[in-house]
């Protein structure tokens, strides 16, 4: 008998237990074996992604089998982290930068910027290796790495009182810390123990969960304080590492003030979150948990032959009905979660000195069609959120989203004519994976790779990612300020297909070069006061939309796809997270095609002769040195200064930054770290509010001297709107790369 007599399902069984390499050997020894079907298995290469890196499991991609394979491939080198929005607290690890132009006089001290409005990567996570998940809290970022190992930047609790030392608050992080573990404990950032060695983790509003391999629950509420482990005094838990079994915990998840665990046979049970007091040693390494609840009803597991255990037949029938719990949302005052049945639920919380307890399940209707007189069966396969909004994921591609208020009206019998989900054109089957909710603000994880961004960012925070602090690229991408403190909202308009979050170089360059008011700003001026100066939305949300779909598929735009790419953009988005006023989303880069990308963006300037490489290498320092020895006239410097201080006191960053007088190869000469460091140094320099004064040029058409980039020589967009309104000017009429899309400007928002 060879291999291939075997049934199919044998085949299945043999699978997982061969590494990466053995699989693939195997699936080429014939063509029998190197069908799609068996080389893109999606139970193998789902399962082996998880195990290896400790990846959490997107159930909306969970069958994606290819898309798997091309992530394993990927994640060994090519993790990286960016956060963006409030940074306040240091939450988004990033480096100290100058806060605005200064004059001579004054002190050179740097600090954390309050607002960063684009994706920048955070600092000091070269050396942790493959990062697996990131999660964001209230005041505090963590990331959960490949070896198990749980870091941290900001402060878990911002209003946490430290009675050590004065101001009597945790002080913050600012480069990643390894979250720690009581004395005699193996710490996870040094070696893996299954007690310690993190699989699973979820960050809360002041809290951290953490489910180890062996399935114990740790409790951190403090980066400086070592961790808790949770007990039960009225619940067993398995610590033997076994992932089936009655007391097995399957999940954790931190919410807004309560902590909550998955656990088989038990069911979702509810409790405090555990906090050391400040004259408790760290010797003690495990709190007991008195008052805990469990949702009713959450107990059965499919998996479970002994059924004697079971309180009554009534109890046994009533969980039956309800299901297996798959996914669990603990929100401020309601627990939502769905089952093997296709089912959503709710829970009330009720959590007072006198009662701990939680409501019956009620299940919450479902439709994927608004306009039915008779909901049509539907079936959930994932509810996701956090504080108090929550988006529920249907089989057949439609995502709804809903907030704690709308649940409550609902518990409490209100009548009230708002629809409990609302229907967001840009999220309905768009291949969304998972939506991650801020306060204001939320983002969603789309399968091709990229994240679109909705809500709003208080005060200008750069919380939705699209560039901006109050600035015209803001307002380009769809965003309008309002209010004394600088509000961002989006557009209706940007509900349709979404604002996409940039994290390429070139396009923010790009934007600023639009914003300046493309090569002649002089005719564009009239378009730019229509576009982004009117009290009327509608030419916005156009002109943004135009330039979202001019933004998309950079790489398809300059001709670099190739059959030798395994299809993944540059930038592939893996996972995104939300919380408070800030975001954070674990990437892949791809640094070789991000090179190419980078470098197809730029030419020589046409205005200057032609030299061979040799002499301009030798000649480009000597120019750049007798550029800054060359003073600018004084009115061009009055006039820059003013300029600057003006944008400065209206918040706005200033046009006239600093620019480097030695210049770096070009993007597809230099080596990955020498990459690296060129984006972040640009990154700094386009960050920073420097105090150096230059003469005004036109942003964004030149990424260094003697080079121009491709977009130099176009103008402002003009349009003709869908109103039929023709935008004023002398050029033509720009043409929409895609079909304009049909706004939607009522629905979603």
């Amino acid at each position: 008998m060879s291999i291939l007599d075997l049934p199919v399902d044998i085949l299945v069984l043999i699978f997982p237990h061969l590494d990466a390499s053995s699989f693939l050997n195997l699936t080429s020894t014939c063509k029998a074996l190197h069908d799609p079907n068996f080389v893109n298995d999606s139970t193998y290469w789902s399962n082996n992604v998880r195990d290896t890196f400790r990846v959490p499991n997107q159930p909306q991609a969970q069958h994606d089998g290819k898309r798997w394979q091309k992530l394993y491939k990927r994640l060994r080198t090519q993790s990286r982290l960016y956060t963006w929005g409030n940074n306040e607290k240091a939450c988004l690890g990033h480096s100290l930068n100058h806060n605005g132009p200064r004059s001579a006089g004054m002190r050179a001290a740097g600090r954390h910027r309050n607002h960063i409005s684009w994706p920048g990567e955070m600092q000091g996570t070269d050396s942790l290796g493959v990062i697996s998940d990131v999660q964001c809290g209230g005041w505090s970022t963590s990331l959960l790495t490949a070896r198990g190992a749980v870091y941290a930047v900001g402060v878990l609790d911002g209003e946490q009182y430290n009675q050590r030392r004065p101001p009597y608050m945790q002080q913050a992080i600012l480069q990643p810390t390894a979250l720690r573990y009581p004395p005699g404990y193996a710490q996870a950032a040094e070696r893996h123990d299954p007690s310690t060695a993190i699989k699973q983790f979820s960050a809360g509003r002041s809290h951290v969960l953490g489910l180890s391999d062996s399935g114990r629950i740790w409790s951190w509420q403090n980066v400086e304080h070592a961790a808790l482990q949770v007990r039960f005094i009225h619940h067993d838990t398995k610590e033997d590492g076994s992932l089936s079994g009655r007391g097995s915990v399957h999940k954790v998840i931190a919410g807004w003030d309560k902590s909550a665990a998955l656990i088989e046979g038990i069911g979702i049970v509810l409790w405090d979150p555990l906090k050391r007091g400040h004259d408790e040693t760290e010797i003690e390494d495990a709190a007991l948990v008195l008052e805990s609840a469990v949702v009713p009803n959450t107990d059965y597991w499919q998996r479970r032959s002994n059924q004697s255990s079971r309180s009554s037949e009534v109890g046994s029938s009533l969980s039956e009905s309800v299901g297996e719990v798959r996914s669990v949302v603990l929100l401020e005052h309601i627990v939502l979660f769905n089952t093997h049945l296709g089912k959503v639920y709710v829970s009330e919380i009720f959590w007072t000195d006198s009662e701990q307890r939680l409501g019956n399940p009620f299940e919450l209707a479902v439709s994927n069609n608004d306009n039915e007189p008779e909901p049509a069966e539907v079936f959930v396969n994932d509810v996701q959120g956090s504080f108090r909004s929550f988006a529920v994921f249907l089989q057949d591609g439609t995502v709804l989203t809903s907030d704690q208020d709308r649940i409550m009206v609902l518990l409490q019998g209100r009548r009230t004519e708002t629809p409990l989900f609302s229907r967001i054109p840009a999220l309905q089957h768009k291949n969304v994976i998972s939506v991650a909710f801020g306060d204001y603000h939320f983002h969603a994880l789309h399968a091709p790779g990229y994240i679109t961004s909705y809500g709003r960012e208080p005060q200008a925070c750069g919380a939705l990612g699209l560039g901006g602090h109050g600035d015209p690229e803001g307002r380009l991408r769809g965003i309008r300020y309002q209010g004394m403190g600088g509000d961002g909202r989006l557009v209706p308009h940007a509900y349709s297909e979404g604002r996409r979050i940039w994290f390429e170089e070139e396009k923010r360059d790009w934007i600023k070069f639009l914003t300046a008011g493309g090569v002649n700003p002089a005719e564009a001026a009239e378009r730019m006061r229509m576009a982004l100066g009117s009290p009327d939305i509608h030419c916005q949300g156009e002109v943004s939309e135009w330039v979202e779909q001019q933004g998309r598929d950079w790489e398809d735009k300059f001709g670099l796809r190739s059959a030798e790419d395994d299809g993944l953009n540059a930038f592939f988005a893996l996972s995104v997270t939300a919380a408070g006023w800030h975001s954070g989303a674990l990437v892949l880069v791809n640094e070789e095609l991000a090179r190419k990308v980078q470098a197809v963006c730029e030419v020589r300037d046409p205005t200057l002769p032609e030299r061979p490489e040799e002499e301009e290498s030798s000649q480009r320092d000597s120019v750049a040195e007798d550029t800054t020895r060359t003073p600018p006239t004084y009115l061009a410097t009055a006039t820059s200064a003013l300029s600057d201080w003006s944008r400065w006191f209206l918040g706005l960053p200033p046009y006239n930054t600093a620019t480097s007088s030695t210049q770096p190869p070009s993007p597809s000469n230099m080596t990955p770290q020498q990459f690296r460091a060129h984006i972040r140094q640009r990154n700094d320099e386009r960050n920073a509010r420097t105090e150096q004064i230059h003469v005004p040029r036109n942003y964004g058409d030149s990424p260094r001297e003697g080079y121009k980039y491709v977009w130099a020589n176009d103008h402002f967009p003009r349009l003709v709107l869908s109103s039929g309104i023709e935008m004023p000017g002398e050029v033509g009429f720009d043409e929409w790369r895609w079909t304009r899309p049909g706004f939607d400007l009522e629905a979603g928002v």
